[in-house]
């Protein structure tokens, strides 16, 4: 490897991620988007010495205290030693967490794609493929962020194991995979999937089955501290309950034919390259990365889109460099080819110059990347994007006049303007900052028996079902799922909204209720 050359790229890919991620973080004095079912939790580790509670108060203290806690106790540690705020850290954390994966994945594609011109354009590709950071710098990316890392490092190690053959290489990818379970529990899924992909890619054999059962021990005893804590406390009931909200179904493959699969806006460019590079592995029985992606969307497909963007990345730096820049006379880049080259008419008179080869490599390069850098991220900067939405000042000053100003045993049913729970910082901030139950709040439900998760997520998508709130909607609402409320916490629309308008107007002739806060943010009702 030159190391001046991967100095150069990295040095690019990492400026390209700054400009990509920074406006973003930079922009609001909040994390983004959700994070408060971790800032509490956070808060918790750190109040209590860093010892694993039994169960969290988020949302009533029923949860039990089982979610995986690497990223948590990274937090917690950081605050108590540099006392920086919990809320400062959910949104430097996941950026910095991020950033570093930027830097692995250049280094995977070194080894994946042979050399450094592919991994330099397939980490590159990967920075402006929208689904690469969307959920991971947000205050949720908190353990998100940490168990993509984990997943990255843990198939370097793994390639050095399965494809380089080294015994060695067991204890780091072993380590590593024990950190991307501790970190995310379907990040270390995904990560123990690939790995076994990696060593099917050039033939099973007894030692490579060795060596992937003692990755496997080896992260699970890594990892043993959690979850034998988790066990001996509550049983296997959390992760059966857990298990049960991954949303595995049989049509969860078709999401890779949708926008959702890279999170692209505009022209698809990016998905239509990764399509070319899939469609050219299978026609030469080159199934590795192919298979990777799919079973992105077999194994998590809940959080799909996310770790897809490694192999997406990797598949449209193939039909780059071996299909696009070939026809317009560019050589691919250096190393083994995938496919025989041949030269079109147009190609045999840009070989005639090495300068107008180079030019018309790095201008499709540029082109590719330019339009996926301007449609796909800086232009969204300054538009609407829910999922990088962040709480306003308003809504928290709403949020702690309820703290300060309602019995803490009072319950609420809070109605937000968001299209959907998982990019919804009302929803999931509410429970945090005001130390009251949400009734309809999915956040955290998954650990829950009694498919509690899904019955919450039933209200929360039936309650956006009402349009707009009035006495009727409500009383069907209550009906339908037996909820007894005290206060209703309606959030006043920020921008356009969704999914039609939450006013609060509904509710303010109900003669049944009385509005105890009206402000810019929300307003608070409760039952006379």
């Amino acid at each position: 490897m030159d190391k001046k050359t991967a100095a150069a790229w990295l040095t690019a890919v990492l400026a390209l991620a700054l400009l990509v991620r920074l406006p973003h973080v930079a922009a609001a004095d909040f994390p983004i988007n959700d994070g408060g079912f971790f800032y509490v939790m956070t808060t918790e580790l750190a109040n209590a010495g860093l010892s694993l509670p039994r169960f969290t108060t988020y949302n009533g203290g029923h949860i039990p205290f089982v979610y995986p806690p690497f990223a948590l106790y990274t937090a917690a540690v950081t605050h108590m030693v540099t006392g920086w705020p919990v809320l400062t850290l959910l949104r430097i954390l996941p950026l910095i967490a991020n950033l570093a994966t930027v830097v692995v994945i250049f280094f995977l594609g070194l080894r994946i794609l042979g050399s450094q011109t592919r991994a330099g354009v397939a980490a590159l590709i990967f920075v402006v493929l929208p689904r690469s950071y969307e959920f991971l710098i947000m205050g949720g990316g908190l353990t998100r962020s940490f168990g993509f890392l984990f997943v990255s490092l843990c198939l370097v190690a793994g390639h050095r194991v399965f494809i380089e053959r080294q015994r060695p290489a067991v204890i780091p990818t072993a380590i590593c995979l024990g950190f991307a379970v501790m970190s995310h529990p379907e990040m270390g899924l995904f990560a123990a999937v690939s790995l076994g992909l990696l060593g099917l890619g050039t033939g099973l054999d007894r030692w490579k089955v060795v060596r992937g059962l003692e990755i496997l021990a080896g992260g699970a005893l890594v990892a043993a501290p959690w979850w034998v804590t988790v066990v001996l406390r509550h049983g296997l009931t959390p992760f059966a309950s857990a298990t049960g909200t991954s949303f595995w179904r049989w049509k969860s493959v078709a999401a890779l034919l949708s926008r959702e699969a890279t999170g692209e806006s505009g022209l698809t460019l990016l998905a239509a390259l990764a399509l070319l590079g899939f469609l050219l592995l299978v026609a030469q029985a080159s199934l590795v990365l192919p298979l990777w992606l799919v079973a992105a969307f077999v194994v998590v497909p809940r959080s799909a889109p996310t770790p897809a963007t490694i192999p997406l990345a990797m598949l449209a730096t193939l039909a780059l460099t071996e299909v696009v820049l070939p026809v317009v006379g560019a050589d691919a880049a250096p190393g083994a080819p995938v496919v025989p080259r041949r030269r079109s008419a147009i190609a045999a008179k840009f070989a005639a110059a090495a300068g107008w080869r180079r030019a018309a490599r790095i201008g499709v390069v540029v082109a590719v990347l330019g339009y996926s850098l301007y449609f796909s991220n800086l232009r969204r900067t300054s538009e609407p994007w829910a999922s990088l939405r962040s709480l306003s000042a308003d809504e928290r000053q709403a949020m702690a006049w309820v703290e300060a100003n309602t019995a803490p045993g009072s319950t609420f049913l809070v109605a937000t303007t968001s299209g959907s729970w998982w990019i919804d910082p009302v929803d999931a901030w509410f429970p945090a900052l005001t130390s009251r139950r949400s009734v309809a709040t999915p956040n955290g439900a998954e650990w829950l028996p009694h498919r509690e998760f899904d019955r919450r997520l039933e209200e929360y998508n039936a309650l956006r079902g009402c349009g707009r709130l009035d006495e009727r909607c409500l009383a069907a609402w209550s009906a339908r799922f037996g909820e007894t409320v005290s206060h209703f916490y309606v959030s006043k629309p920020r921008g356009p909204a969704t999914i039609g308008e939450r006013q609060s107007g509904g509710l303010a002739g109900d003669p049944k209720l009385v509005v105890l806060y009206d402000g810019p943010g929300a307003t608070v009702f409760s039952k006379k």
